[in-house]
């Protein structure tokens, strides 16, 4: 049976930390975010793109890329993530995975097996918003934090949207109970109703410095 995937993008110059990389987008997610951009791919119906198409134009591509990433959706509740990434390897690409962490056993699967070298972590909210905002407890999200953190095999960062539902305050504790050492916590603008500012979000993310290494800001 044909993969199909939900659609690409040729180039991509921040998604991949310091990489030229294409990003592939698997439709399907189990959350449902209130300020998801990608809520269009959410069912898997829009996975309506043949990938061995996407995979031939890589290989043109192989020459000035350094990496692919494949995000959605949510890419680990797809049953044809393990395949795609095993094709994607085969190009000598670097592949980054971004997920929101409901599945740990599947990052812990491609990790291990070597399919991967780098994983974004989307870390939504404090605990006691994370059903509010995402949709779903936060219980496998910390299971996949923590694996991240034990493993040595590739390097992680962890990234937060921050929606208008979160305040300084959440920011903190999330800092507090589930950042803390991590070596990178990226802010994420959040483009919804309500949003705050790009110099709020600059403000936010200069009061986060002492939970991780690096803070980076994207969106703004």
């Amino acid at each position: 049976m044909a993969i199909r995937i939900a659609g690409w993008q040729k180039l991509s110059l921040i998604d991949y930390p310091g990489k030229m990389a294409a990003v592939i987008f698997l439709a399907g997610c189990n959350m449902r975010c209130h300020y998801c951009h990608n809520y269009h791919i959410l069912d898997t119906r829009a996975n309506c793109l043949d990938f061995a198409m996407v995979l031939a134009e890589l290989k043109k591509r192989t020459a000035w890329l350094d990496a692919v990433v494949v995000s959605g959706g949510e890419p680990t509740v797809s049953p044809t993530l393990l395949p795609i990434l095993r094709q994607l390897r085969s190009l000598g690409l670097l592949i980054k995975l971004d997920t929101n962490g409901t599945r740990p056993e599947i990052v812990r699967t491609v990790v291990e097996a070597g399919l991967v070298d780098y994983v974004a972590l989307d870390i939504k909210a404090p605990a006691s918003k994370y059903r509010d905002i995402a949709g779903l407890p936060i219980d496998k999200v910390l299971m996949t934090a923590a694996y991240l953190r034990s493993q040595k095999r590739i390097p992680y960062l962890f990234r937060t949207t921050v929606s208008p539902r979160l305040t300084v305050g959440d920011l903190q504790n999330m800092g507090q109970t589930i950042i803390a050492g991590a070596p990178c916590w990226q802010i994420q603008q959040c483009r919804t109703v309500g949003a705050y500012s790009d110099a709020e979000i600059r403000q936010m993310a200069e009061s986060l410095k002492k939970y991780a290494l690096y803070i980076v800001v994207t969106g703004v």
